[in-house]
């Protein structure tokens, strides 16, 4: 909620143009929240990303490796990510030029259709590539696995293979219906690999009943923030309305919907 303090100044011109300033130094001056992060799937519409400057957002990242002028320019925090195999080479001198402090690694490599990279080729490209960027103070984002029936057993092969690496986070996805579901499953992983904090960076109801959908991402978001080992999370995904769709953060005009308004300046 937002006050403004009304002085008497002479007229009521002046009296209006202090509130109006007020309110603007107030949103302006917004706290963002520090785990709160936004999956930009948006590029088709690059410029929807002013919708989201001011916000509880605090970082974006969109797969890539480097931030297009409309992320870099938006003064939210530019996640990188190696989103497979190709390229990895090139990975930490693009990381090194651009100054990030934090990446992401592989994207669903258990997934034949994302970057479906066997545990022990990733774990070997890790330690040869992407490893060294942590002697420079680079936080490492470990490989995000889905929550299907390959994820957490990828992971752990991974982690098998890969004795030498060292991760400041471990990444996970979750899509699915039902908060109970989501917070079990959460639970489950934080349980298996508790030697790390964990960022939720692709989650979402999929749910085909709005108010539903509104409702999860209410509540999980509230339940994310409480925990304190979880050290960051993304709602999927901010783009614009679409046949079908259901957890888009953006109309079809590319304004915040009702879910995008819950999400990027929620839980006050």
């Amino acid at each position: 909620m937002q006050f403004c303090v009304f002085r008497f100044l002479g007229n009521m011109l002046n009296t209006v143009s202090l509130c109006v300033l007020a309110l603007a130094f107030a949103h302006s001056s917004a706290a963002s929240n520090a785990k709160r992060g936004l999956a930009f799937a948006d590029s088709a519409d690059p410029t929807d990303i002013s919708v989201a400057e001011n916000t509880q957002v605090s970082w974006v990242y969109d797969w890539g490796t480097t931030a297009p002028s409309y992320l870099a320019d938006s003064g939210i925090t530019y996640i990188p990510m190696q989103w497979g195999a190709s390229g990895v080479e090139d990975f930490a001198a693009t990381v090194q030029a651009s100054g990030a402090k934090t990446i992401l690694g592989f994207n669903e490599p258990d997934m034949s259709s994302q970057s479906n990279i066997e545990p022990a080729t990733a774990a070997s490209l890790w330690t040869q590539y992407i490893q060294p960027l942590g002697a420079d103070g680079v936080q490492l984002g470990a490989p995000a696995v889905t929550n299907g029936p390959t994820g957490t057993p990828w992971l752990s092969q991974f982690l098998g293979n890969c004795t030498e690496c060292t991760f400041d986070f471990i990444p996970l996805h979750w899509y699915g219906e039902g908060l109970g579901n989501f917070y079990n499953y959460i639970w489950s992983f934080h349980g298996e690999f508790a030697s790390w904090p964990l960022w939720v960076t692709e989650f979402a109801s999929t749910s085909t009943n709005v108010s539903e959908v509104q409702d999860f991402c209410n509540q999980s978001i509230i339940y994310l923030d409480s925990l304190d080992w979880i050290g960051g999370y993304s709602w999927f995904a901010f783009y614009r309305e679409t046949s079908g769709s259901y957890y888009n953060l953006l109309d079809a005009n590319g304004n915040l919907n009702t879910l995008g308004e819950i999400y990027l300046d929620g839980t006050d």
